[in-house]
């Protein structure tokens, strides 16, 4: 009786132990809660944003397949996308979606389709304005801060892809400050790179955050190939910046076309500089003394330490802007104030 006490006595503290110990321990998480949770988030995002995601629609003969033209006989309906980004009705789409003078037609998240005038469209970030009268106000969506997107963060794509309105792409940031150029080879502006499928229908639509902020507008893509219906898609897609896109709208709002800073030069990177290719004849480098093979250093006492630096400094100008630039000629240093001209695209 002695021996079975003691050895009842021994396992009890044991137990208890155990017991505490498995009480204590932290519940160990599902395998796939990191997943439940990003989904969730995009879930959150998408019920938050799509209300403001709309149609447009615009009746022409064109049947150029680039434009998403939909099939017809003689006239076809050309479907792009687009979002609200103010309540009183003002609707931000693709320039390819916004060609010509109309009629164009906007239909709502709510299957509402109501006409929409043009404000405005700029050729050069492929971004146009046009405005709906509305009884009620509109869902909008806000611009965020696109200089704060990261390389590799999630993104999310609300679109018409393919006419199949309020189509939801997730994907990743895969390239920041991705040069965009035009058919004649000059640099315009810096793109966010997207990467997930995106097709026909898709320009315009807003590429957001997990906050359900706008960090760009997709304009463009590449490496297209035939897909559905003979439609393109494709795994790359590009975004102006919402911090410029914000500035285009406000230009195009308030005067009907978008103003841009014209420098006069082809550039290239150097060694922590950047090198001057080509000078425009008459232009406002040339007007004020710059030259090719000149260095730029600095910029309004501002590094350049590449291309792209140049190209940002310039995009966040104004035309008639005075800048002072810092550079080097044959190794001895100079510094010219140029007044920037406005930049047009014919």
């Amino acid at each position: 009786m002695c021996i079975h006490s003691n050895r009842f006595s021994w396992f009890a503290p044991l137990g208890v132990l155990l017991l505490l110990f498995w009480q204590a321990a932290p519940a160990q998480p599902a395998k796939d809660s990191v997943l439940e949770q990003a989904a969730t988030e995009v879930e959150q995002v998408v019920a938050k944003t799509r209300t403001a995601i709309v149609t447009v629609r615009l009746e022409s003969s064109n049947r150029n397949p680039s434009l998403n033209l939909a099939p017809g006989n003689r006239r076809a309906t050309l479907v792009s996308s687009g979002f609200v980004v103010d309540s009183s009705g003002y609707i931000v789409c693709s320039a390819d979606g916004a060609v010509g003078a109309g009629p164009f037609k906007v239909v709502l998240n709510d299957g509402q389709e109501v006409s929409a005038s043009k404000v405005g469209a700029d050729r050069i970030t492929g971004i146009a304005l046009l405005k709906v009268a509305s009884r009620e106000p509109l869902s909008a969506l806000v611009f965020g801060n696109s200089d704060r997107v990261t390389l590799g963060s999630t993104a999310i794509l609300i679109g018409n892809r393919y006419g199949l309105e309020g189509s939801v792409t997730v994907g990743t940031i895969g390239g920041i400050d991705r040069a965009g150029v035009r058919q004649d080879g000059k640099r315009l502006l810096l793109l966010l790179q997207f990467n997930a499928p995106v097709g026909a229908g898709e320009p315009g639509s807003p590429l957001l955050n997990s906050r359900g902020e706008v960090i760009g507008v997709i304009v463009g893509a590449l490496s297209q190939v035939e897909g559905l219906g003979q439609q393109m898609v494709s795994n790359t897609a590009f975004a102006v910046p919402a911090n410029v896109a914000r500035r285009v709208v406000s230009d195009l709002r308030a005067h009907g076309k978008a103003r841009h800073p014209w420098l006069g030069v082809d550039y290239r990177t150097h060694i922590r500089s950047v090198r001057v290719d080509m000078v425009v004849p008459n232009g406002p480098a040339e007007k004020a003394g710059l030259k090719a093979n000149d260095v730029i250093v600095r910029v309004n006492g501002q590094p350049m330490t590449d291309a792209t630096s140049l190209t940002r400094f310039l995009f966040n100008s104004q035309p008639n802007q005075t800048i002072v630039i810092e550079a080097l000629r044959d190794g001895a240093p100079i510094r010219l104030s140029v007044t920037l001209g406005e930049q047009i695209l014919e």
